[in-house]
């Protein structure tokens, strides 16, 4: 419970009092009352406390999430991309085989159709061995181009997901303070005062009965 202030308690009795006396007799006693406890227990409002929804193994997460949207710490990889090892693994997945099927395939039946025709040695041959190797190349070329802009597009659409869910995630919630006893006297007297001023102001304004034998 906070400190008192009595002095702010004579002082809300006199001006609860002169407030109170413009309903008469009861809205003196009243406004006396309820003036000496607002300023006995103090009128200021308390404001809501902030308080953290995430507990600390949560928090931890958020922020180190928070550090690989920009590039740092251990969630980094997460929207980063590695165009190093996607070309790696574009050349053990595509590439190689795609060679060893040209020397494998491609080349042998482009030299028997010259060896049928006795151009084995000419320089059609040659011609149609690099036509056919330029064009396994460049095929493997544009896979590779389109495999890397896929996963830097793919990087740069999680980097914009993630900053979106961090920026919309409820991190905290405000707790309202409780009413304090003061609070709570004080508006029970309220109720009572704004009972008794009604009270004051309907008998005093209530139509008064005709007095007997009154003039015509």
């Amino acid at each position: 419970m906070g400190k008192l202030d009595f002095a702010g308690g004579a002082g809300g009795a006199a001006s609860g009092a002169a407030i109170g006396s413009a309903f008469g007799p009861i809205g003196t006693g009243v406004g006396a009352v309820a003036g000496g406890l607002l300023g006995l227990f103090g009128r200021k409002k308390k404001k809501a406390k902030k308080l953290s929804t995430l507990d600390k193994t949560q928090q931890g997460i958020y922020n180190q999430n928070a550090e690989g949207l920009q590039g740092r710490g251990k969630f980094a990889d997460l929207y980063n991309f590695d165009a190093d090892a996607a070309r790696k693994n574009f050349n053990n997945m595509y590439a190689q085989p795609a060679y060893q099927q040209f020397q494998e395939e491609v080349v042998p039946g482009i030299t028997g159709q010259f060896r049928g025709g006795n151009l084995q040695n000419s320089s059609y041959l040659g011609g149609a061995l690099s036509k056919a190797g330029t064009d396994v190349q460049r095929n493997l070329d544009a896979q590779l181009a389109n495999m890397l802009y896929q996963g830097q597009n793919d990087s740069v659409n999680r980097r914009i997901n993630g900053i979106n869910n961090l920026l919309n995630m409820q991190t905290f919630a405000y707790q309202q303070p409780q009413q304090s006893a003061g609070d709570q006297v004080f508006g029970s007297l309220l109720d009572i005062g704004g009972k008794a001023a009604g009270a004051y102001f309907n008998n005093k304004f209530a139509p008064q009965p005709a007095a007997a034998g009154g003039t015509t």
